[in-house]
């Protein structure tokens, strides 16, 4: 067993499918594993940097966005063969103002009141990858809370309650996999009222239902 401490660039995926969080971006990272490597663990505190626009290439300039990841793994949780993941996520958004490289407002939202605001967002995460006996499993719940303090939208603070949940099941028959998947995101029935539960991320690379250049990972809206 070992603990380790890492800084500078580098990548990070905070779940098996990237739900949540799955960047290159400046980060201080401690990070080892105990019970014979049965266990392993994670603890980030990320300085995220802007983008460029179009190559989404990290550059030098401070995007004004830090977050806390934690990350817990068990090997044969209960069932042999299946690592559970429990997670912790903080996401704090300052207020900004920003023109991209072609010129479009990228912040704050280009919808409602148009004025910067601060979100302060925690994620809880349950997920696992494996196999549970012959059944083929992975899977992710999420709970999303915080506070928004001018959401564009509703034109007040908000605050956030939200949740995610997906899973995919196969099962192998000789030289076939048959697979079926399943995603759900919680959506606002009222928007303007002062709870926000509409889920998102902070910055997701989700590969997941056929992966990253299946049509469903290639809509705008995922």
């Amino acid at each position: 067993d070992f603990v380790s401490v890492r800084g500078g660039s580098q990548f990070f995926n905070s779940d098996f499918r990237g739900f949540v969080f799955s960047d290159t971006n400046r980060a201080l990272r401690v990070f080892g594993t105990r019970h014979g490597n049965r266990e392993q663990f994670n603890v980030l505190f990320l300085d995220q940097t802007e983008k460029e626009t179009n190559s989404m290439l990290n550059t030098f300039e401070d995007r004004g966005q830090n977050s806390v990841i934690a990350n817990y793994y068990v090997q044969d949780f209960i069932w042999p063969g299946y690592t559970a993941q429990f997670s912790y996520l903080n996401n704090q958004d300052q207020p900004s103002f920003l023109f991209d490289q072609n010129d479009f407002l990228a912040r704050p939202d280009p919808i409602g009141v148009f004025s910067p605001h601060r979100i302060n967002s925690h994620y809880l995460g349950w997920s696992g990858d494996g196999h549970i006996n012959r059944v083929n499993i992975s899977h992710a719940l999420y709970y999303a809370f915080g506070y928004d303090d001018l959401n564009p939208i509703a034109g007040q603070p908000v605050d956030i309650s939200a949740w995610m949940a997906a899973v995919e099941l196969s099962y192998d028959r000789d030289w076939v996999r048959f697979r079926t998947s399943y995603f759900y995101a919680s959506g606002d029935d009222d928007p303007n009222d002062e709870t926000g539960s509409g889920f998102d991320t902070i910055l997701d690379n989700p590969n997941f239902a056929g992966g990253q250049f299946s049509f469903w990972q290639r809509n705008q809206i995922k």
